[in-house]
């Protein structure tokens, strides 16, 4: 049985496939029939039949309803709306509906892998705070009544994604949840995190699955304090961020000079980026930092944090990327994946607080991971000369600094 991507598979059909055709009809004597993501590819040759059993790898979308029903505050840029935005773009692309983009619905993970992040009283007390019906952990961080278990289906949701790529269920995958996760410390709740989502998948690949090099990038515009931080001094985990310098954003951390430490020293990677950095910038990031960073580390999986408030629309941040940006940033992790890790890759949602940004990149990142057309759209910024100097002169400090790029 050959297996393939989508994509794949139908330039493996293209020479023989009749594609104004809406039966599934082929030319030269040739029929296929689909049932979910398999389908037996079939031609009557007179004498016979010849048949070739075709298995399909789709992109799963990871998504649960309760993740709209955590709210922290009317008003709160991290909404219920940035789902809804994202969810209906996603179903105007028709990829669900046509059964290349796969929804898939979260269970609430094993405790014992939380706690190996999460400290069990500070766990516990999340929980207590939601069933009681909600209260404050910091004045822009809050849960109520849902909070606890949308976060348990987020982190569960990770553990799922990679589970389904490793068992080759889905080729790839968009965790689409609300609570985010990067910020959430050991022991506090921060940043509007509760439950470090993509540090829970990366232990679970370590622990369930027996990997020993996990890469995990995190573009979103703020610096993922809370991962950096859980593998701080363990190698088999390399963190990269690309985020907003902390000296101008919150949570003020992830300078270049945070590298890890003990057995994980070299392998934290930050890219404190000038305000105003743009698609220049985040290109030359990827070409002479991350690339070269995973052709040392040779990763067996690749994870994204995924933050849209890298745009230069959203409201909380001053960087300058465009949907095109963020297109580019997503073909790379992707080849990264292909390259090192046959094609591995799944995304988590954390920030991104523009609707209309949520919107096209999250349509544009499904769009991709599921080999599909990339829909276009206009918006465009110009990065000014101070931020290209400034990612020039970070760029070139890595390079001379980071072990694994010597």
């Amino acid at each position: 049985m050959l297996t393939l991507s989508v994509s794949d598979a139908f330039a493996y059909l293209e020479p023989k496939i009749n594609v104004a055709t809406q039966d599934r009809s082929i030319e030269d004597g040739y029929s296929w029939n689909m049932c979910s993501n398999h389908f037996t590819f079939i031609r009557d040759k007179g004498a016979g039949v010849d048949q070739q059993d075709v298995s399909l790898l789709v992109t799963g979308l990871v998504f649960h309803s309760e993740f709209l029903k955590h709210e922290m505050s009317l008003g709160h840029p991290e909404s219920p709306e940035r789902l809804r935005s994202a969810m209906s773009a996603i179903e105007a692309t028709g990829l669900v509906e046509k059964g290349i983009i796969q929804l898939h619905e979260p269970g609430i993970p094993t405790m014992d892998t939380i706690y190996r992040l999460h400290d069990r009283e500070y766990v516990e007390g999340v929980r207590t705070k939601s069933e009681m019906g909600g209260g404050f952990y910091t004045l822009d961080t809050s849960v109520n009544s849902h909070s606890y278990k949308a976060a348990l289906l987020a982190a569960g949701g990770a553990s799922m994604a990679v589970d389904r790529v490793m068992d080759s269920s889905i080729e790839n995958a968009f965790l689409l949840c609300r609570p985010p996760g990067h910020h959430a410390e050991r022991q506090r709740a921060f940043g509007f995190c509760f439950i470090n989502n993509i540090a829970v998948a990366a232990l679970h690949l370590l622990e369930k699955h027996g990997l020993n090099r996990v890469m995990i990038v995190d573009y979103d515009a703020h610096h993922g304090n809370g991962t950096q931080n859980a593998f701080y001094s363990d190698s088999r985990v390399l963190y990269v961020g690309l985020h907003q310098d902390g000296r101008t954003l919150f949570p003020g951390s992830g300078f270049p000079n945070e590298i890890g430490e003990k057995e994980g020293r070299g392998y934290n990677v930050n890219l404190a980026m000038y305000p105003g950095a743009g698609n220049w910038s985040y290109g030359q990031a990827f070409s002479r930092v991350i690339e070269p960073l995973a052709e040392s580390f040779r990763p067996q999986f690749v994870l994204a944090s995924v933050g849209y408030d890298g745009h230069y629309m959203d409201p909380l941040t001053s960087l300058g990327l465009t949907s095109t940006g963020f297109a580019s940033m997503n073909s790379k992790l992707m080849e990264m994946a292909q390259r090192h890790s046959r094609g591995h890759l799944v995304c988590t949602l954390e920030g991104g607080y523009n609707l209309d940004v949520m919107a096209m990149g999250s349509a544009n990142l499904v769009e991709q991971l599921s080999g599909s057309e990339v829909t276009s759209y206009q918006d465009s910024y110009e990065e000014s000369d101070t931020s290209m100097k400034h990612t020039e002169s970070l760029v070139t400090y890595l390079e001379e600094t980071i072990p694994l790029l010597q």
